[in-house]
């Protein structure tokens, strides 16, 4: 209808009085405002017992907010971190970047014995297994190595030894952060021995060369590659875009830190949590502002130090729809809604990519969905402090996007 009608209909309808007339037409020809009142009530009826709710909605490709209702209040976003951290780490490293983890041995001959240890240095693959390991270890095999005379050192130096997030609760599972870690390692919170994990990355070598007939006569340590060894294999992870998939489909804490770790690596040399979250600070202020109100305090979500607002995250949704790819690039390492990682079961009539975040008194959902009609709209659900069960609140929020699914 052009704008012409428009005006004409209205000066009609004022004319003839009709004004309960002029209100449906009002309705037709702007659904939105309607939209916005309707779950506004909806919203602040059903608030959980006792909780604070931030919600914000918008259309991801025009801009235009749908929904807005404390979006500019602080919340802890626990796991809606992780969206933060892994688009910094797709800006910097870029989606195709592969972790390198390798093994050193002396120069010469290394058939049948190694006279010296031999060194592995890594920068932080999160995916590495027993399993990657052993198959290509291999290789000594190949060579001809029955012995191995020295030790098996570990150089964890690319990473600073803060093996733990500031603000990490004692009683958490909590991952150990390091430049070698093995994915099957238990959570472990043991502040007393900074270097078990990188150690048990060497026992564990050390177990696989004595399954394969090689004789170790060292022991397992920390040390530092030296000039005088050289290059024996070299083993490339995942494209980043997949590691980025599981931390962010399944919510892995180890898999954010390691990875936000290695944009500090990138950035300034060192894995660092000064260099890593002053990366992604930097990041988030440019994008909003140097005075924008959020702290972020890790790279997985399990600080209750973080604070991030409603509006925040879901306009970080639509940077990263609008900037990297689509629904195709970064918005595809999120849950599709029903069947994948935390949205397994949830909301599987909807088209919807999101991120859950979860702790005690926590619980918010983000992503973007393709509505009934087939637009798409990102958002950001936040609700913290409350005393009901968690899946009462999950509900609450799922009633919340069903209803802009369906009137949108």
């Amino acid at each position: 209808m052009s704008r012409a009608s428009i005006k004409l209909l209205s000066k009609e309808i004022k004319n003839s009085g009709s004004f309960l007339l002029f209100l449906l037409l009002s309705f037709l020809l702007f659904p939105s405002f309607c939209l916005s009142q309707d779950i506004y009530s909806l919203i602040t009826s059903k608030v959980p017992q006792g909780g604070f709710v931030g919600v914000y909605f918008a259309d991801a490709d025009n801009g235009s907010t749908l929904v807005h209702y404390n979006e500019h209040n602080l919340f802890i976003p626990a796991s809606l971190t992780k969206l933060f951290s892994t688009l910094v780490a797709w800006e910097v490293l870029g989606p195709e970047f592969r972790y390198t983890t390798t093994v050193y041995v002396p120069r010469g001959n290394i058939s049948p014995r190694i006279r010296g240890d031999i060194v592995i240095k890594g920068n932080g693959d999160p995916s590495m297994s027993v399993e990657i390991l052993s198959e290509n270890f291999k290789k000594f095999i190949i060579e001809g190595v029955k012995e191995i005379e020295g030790d098996i050192v570990i150089d964890n130096s690319f990473f600073s030894n803060e093996r733990w997030g500031i603000g990490w609760e004692w009683d958490y599972k909590n991952p150990s952060i390091d430049a070698l870690v093995l994915k099957e390692n238990p959570n472990t919170f043991n502040p007393y021995d900074i270097n078990a994990v990188a150690l048990n990355f060497g026992f564990n070598v050390r177990k696989i060369l004595n399954d394969y007939g090689i004789k170790v006569y060292g022991t397992v340590k920390i040390g530092k590659l030296r000039n005088d060894y050289r290059e024996f294999i070299v083993i490339k992870s995942a494209p980043l875009k997949n590691l980025i998939s599981v931390a962010n489909k399944y919510s892995s804490n180890s898999y954010a830190e390691q990875i936000l770790r290695t944009v500090g690596l990138r950035v300034y040399g060192l894995g660092s949590i000064y260099n890593s979250l002053k990366v992604m600070n930097d990041f988030y202020k440019k994008l909003f502002g140097e005075y924008y109100p959020f702290k972020l305090n890790d790279a997985s979500g399990l600080s209750t130090y973080n604070l991030a607002t409603p509006y925040m995250v879901a306009q970080t949704l639509v940077y990263a729809y609008k900037n990297h790819g689509g629904l195709n690039g970064f918005i595809s390492t999120l849950a599709r809604s029903g069947t994948e990682g935390t949205m397994q079961g949830r909301l599987g009539d909807i088209t919807l990519y999101a991120k859950t975040g979860t702790l005690q008194k926590v619980s918010n959902i983000a992503g973007i969905m393709i509505t009934k009609t087939g637009r798409k709209v990102a958002f950001a659900i936040m609700v913290n402090n409350f005393v009901i069960p968690t899946y009462v609140v999950m509900q609450y929020q799922d009633e919340i996007i069903r209803f802009v699914w369906n009137n949108y």
